[in-house]
């Protein structure tokens, strides 16, 4: 038998074969490695040394109207050179268009509006695409002579990032830290003041959804310059075969912008080269690279499309900011705009009405892949389609990342509580065995993918530190209970699952297997004159009762031959040994499970975004079907409520508010779109499964389903006619003797001789059935019991008047009848009758 580390074993080696199988092995190696980076080095270096010796009006493309004879100058960098076939003779309707972007946002640069000084934060909108002027494709170029000494990986297949769609959404994340570098160079930030910078540093992360094009999403990252004043911001990518951040000051729009972003990059480039060059076995991750994966970018890369990015910072609400600048002047409301910032990076306690929102409008130009995007909104389009990039800033953003995180920690803990209360309720075989597995495997396996994802969060986190902490703790404990409660159940129907599979083996035996010859007993004599015995009616043996009346069970079949004692008989219970071996292998395939679902749903960010919403409602759909297993445990067990209200609403309400948050909220903190109609139909679904069980409670489990169905049961609530006494029907008490008319039984409608009147309805028809009278004997108070009369048909049979009618009491199959919550609370703790002491079999 296998040891309980073995299913560990396994299932690391599964997870070590799929990262091995998954990780490239793009590395050149230990010696080569310090070579190429050397090599990187050197021509970085170059084209630095090719920024710092040129001026504005260096690079000056042939532009697309130009005649042939008119004069162009080009760089020596890579990506810049006239033979490399980029299209720069767009360059000029990329700089209007942005000059056009920031006059619309803030007017003339003479008499701009105040905008924020520092643009982190997170934006979001829609783009539209337009083509350049010539078309270009991937085997337009030739990669060999634009980037010599470079291998490439694809060259022949189509590039990555090529955007084909006529519309889109775009994400932009902005870093403009305030330690970043300045022009001129920040020494002493208590002597620079922040009105005398003219261009600081900045970086980007952007996502481009091609959502009318191929569907594919794309992530980079895009490095730049930020010109506070005017609330500019220019960012490009960079790669082996286009030098961008190292020719960026000739694709600003302006002298003054090419003059402070030159000082800026001279300083910072030479830097980071020198950091670089210091550092070429230990350090070799090239700093400006596009690329999210950069050790395969650093020594195999891959063709892609290289990026231009403008952006342009538009002025505040002056509702929400509080400042009119008609009134009060433009220095006061840049005054009150820094006062905002200063709170919002240094909280002092001053409070603000309401912080107005991040806005923004881009330009985007891919000079090899000739195109341009641009965001949707005023002038070009009407707000109602689209108000370019909207979103917070990185402050507000935190905040609503750890008020989230803090409101999830209080939803598990609710969750958590709700299982203690459950638990405490359910404590005694009777009652877990009624408790689905399979709905407590589904509960477990949330929980731990939240421990799992709120654990990898932490390691990463900074500001959400605390809340993120907060979240995994509690998801911890309440993976914790799960686990001990899902083995208390475990450990209670592994009895009935054993059964079910010896009947499963049974049924699919060959049905030719020759019966065994059993000798004769020589102390047995030959005649036996014993006369047969009656067959008893069938008593239902409950699964979480001892096996031995099973073994007596399957030994006594066969017509009562004496056979030798099953195989089973040898092992009467499962060892502690085998519970944990079973248990270890049910939770490596949850983990597994586990592993697998988050591998797809990081995998889903790069899909098609129609494909991306069908996925994680799928996986919504599932795990909002917690109630189906318990539903079908129900009509399997014949139980009519297995899990307290207050458990099964609480765990349902919980559980569906952090889905709510991203269907429902326009503004969450991932920025996901209002799905309404996926939201309701998620949540009818859920609520459809609370029905069911409210339905299953009132009306019994198998109500409406077929007989062959399911397994037959008792029946607790059974019809009671009076023409069923010498078939043993009625349940003792309700018969009484010829001779004693006046015993236990009492029927009401016999007193015919005082009013005759009782035995009709309301209509002046005859009543079909008689009130029997007897006391319970748990509760020791009257039960009256609908009996129908001999001959007659009970109206109420079939329908639910009848089930309701039925429900005051209940028979066991030892033929005693007791109120109906009575013996339920007796069945809780014992499943025996209270008054002979015969097995019951389980609601």
């Amino acid at each position: 038998m296998p040891q309980p580390q073995d299913n560990a074993r396994v299932v690391f080696l599964i997870i070590l074969i799929f990262w091995l199988a998954t990780s490239p092995d793009s590395g050149p190696g230990l010696i080569a490695g310090p070579a190429l980076i050397k090599d990187r080095l050197v021509r970085q270096r170059y084209a630095h040394g090719v920024l710092n010796s040129t001026q504005w009006g260096d690079f000056s493309p042939r532009l697309a109207d130009d005649p042939p004879e008119t004069e162009a100058k080009y760089l020596n960098l890579t990506g810049f050179r006239e033979e490399d076939g980029y299209v720069w003779e767009d360059l000029k309707r990329f700089k209007d268009r942005c000059e056009e972007w920031s006059t619309n946002a803030v007017g003339i640069p003479e008499v701009a509006e105040p905008v924020w000084q520092n643009a982190t934060g997170v934006v979001h909108g829609w783009w539209q695409r337009a083509n350049a002027s010539s078309p270009r494709y991937h085997s337009s170029y030739n990669l060999s002579e634009i980037s010599p000494g470079v291998s490439w990986a694809g060259v022949n297949s189509d590039w990555g990032r090529n955007v084909t769609g006529a519309e889109g959404k775009m994400m932009v994340r902005i870093e403009d830290t305030e330690d970043g570098a300045t022009e001129p160079e920040e020494v002493d930030k208590l002597v620079l003041e922040k009105a005398r910078i003219r261009a600081r540093e900045v970086s980007a992360t952007v996502n481009l959804d091609d959502v009318g094009g191929t569907g594919s999403s794309w992530e980079m990252r895009l490095h730049g310059v930020h010109w506070p004043r005017q609330g500019a911001m220019l960012f490009t990518t960079t790669s082996e075969k286009y030098a961008g951040i190292f020719g960026l000051p000739h694709l600003t729009t302006r002298p003054d912008f090419f003059e402070s972003s030159q000082a800026l990059l001279n300083r910072t480039l030479d830097k980071a080269l020198e950091k670089k060059e210091q550092h070429t076995f230990t350090d070799q991750i090239d700093p400006w690279a596009s690329n999210l994966d950069v050790p395969a970018e650093a020594w195999n890369p891959s063709p892609h499309c290289e990026y231009l990015l403008y952006v342009q910072i538009h002025p505040l609400d002056q509702d929400k900011l509080g400042v009119q600048p008609s009134l009060t002047g433009p220095e006061n409301v840049a005054k009150a705009i820094q006062d905002i910032e200063d709170e919002l990076r240094f909280p002092q306690g001053t409070g603000h009405r309401s912080i107005p929102r991040l806005q923004m409008s881009a330009v985007v130009y891919s000079p090899d892949c000739a195109f341009f995007l641009e965001t949707k909104g005023p002038p070009a389009f009407a707000p109602v389609d689209g108000r370019h990039l909207v979103g917070v800033k990185q402050e507000i953003f935190l905040y609503s990342v750890s008020t989230f995180l803090l409101g999830l920690a209080l939803i598990v803990f609710g969750q958590l509580q709700l299982l203690k209360l459950q638990m405490r309720e359910t404590s005694t075989p009777s009652t877990l065995g009624r408790v689905s597995f399979y709905t407590g495997c589904m509960m477990l396996l949330a929980d731990g993918m939240l421990f799992t994802g709120a654990a990898a969060w932490s390691f990463s986190a900074s500001t959400t530190l605390l809340p993120s902490l907060a979240v995994t703790c509690v998801s911890f404990l309440s993976m914790t209970v799960g686990t001990f409660f899902l083995a208390e159940i475990h450990k209670v129907q592994e009895p009935e699952w054993r059964r079910e599979e010896r009947e499963r083996e049974r049924q699919n035996a060959p049905a030719n297997t020759p019966n065994p010859v059993i000798a004769p007993n020589p102390r047995q004599t030959t005649t036996n004159t014993t006369p047969r015995r009656i067959a008893s009616p069938p008593i239902i043996i409950p699964s979480d009762q001892d096996i031995d009346a099973e073994i007596e069970e399957v030994t006594n079949n066969n017509n009562n031959a004496t056979l030798p004692a099953p195989v089973t008989a040898g092992t009467t219970a499962p060892t502690a040994q085998n519970l944990r071996t079973q248990l270890s292998n049910i939770f490596g395939r949850l983990l597994f499970i586990g592993i697998c679902i988050l591998f797809l749903s990081l995998a889903a960010a790069s899909w098609r975004p129609s494909i991306r919403a069908g996925y994680f409602n799928l996986v919504l759909f599932g795990y909002l079907s917690l109630w189906v297993p318990q539903i079908y445990r129900n009509v399997y067990r014949n139980c009519r409520r297995a899990l307290s209200w207050h458990f099964v609403l609480g765990q349902s309400v919980l559980r569906l508010l952090p889905v709510a948050y991203f269907y429902i909220v326009p503004n969450n903190f991932a920025f996901a779109e209002p799905d309404w109609p996926a939201f309701t139909a998620l949540a009818g679904w859920l609520w459809i499964q609370i029905w069911v069980l409210v339905a299953q409670s009132i009306l019994g489990p198998r109500f409406g389903v077929p007989k062959g169905w399911m397994p037959e049961a008792w029946e607790y609530h059974p019809v009671l006619r009076e023409d069923n006494i010498e078939a043993g029907g009625l349940p003792i008490g309700l018969v009484s003797a010829p001779s004693s008319p006046t015993g236990l039984e009492r029927v009401r409608t016999g007193d015919e001789g005082k009013d005759k009147d009782r035995d009709r309805d309301g209509n002046g028809n005859r009543k079909r059935t008689n009130t029997h009278v007897i006391d319970c004997a748990i509760c020791r108070e009257v039960l009256e019991v609908p009996v129908v009369k001999a001959g007659d048909a009970d109206p109420t049979a079939g329908g639910v008047s009848g089930v309701f009618a039925r429900r005051i009491y209940m028979v066991t199959p030892c033929r005693h009848i007791f109120h109906s919550a009575c013996l339920e609370g007796w069945m809780r703790f014992r499943l025996q009758c209270p008054i002979c002491r015969e097995e019951l079999p389980p609601l």
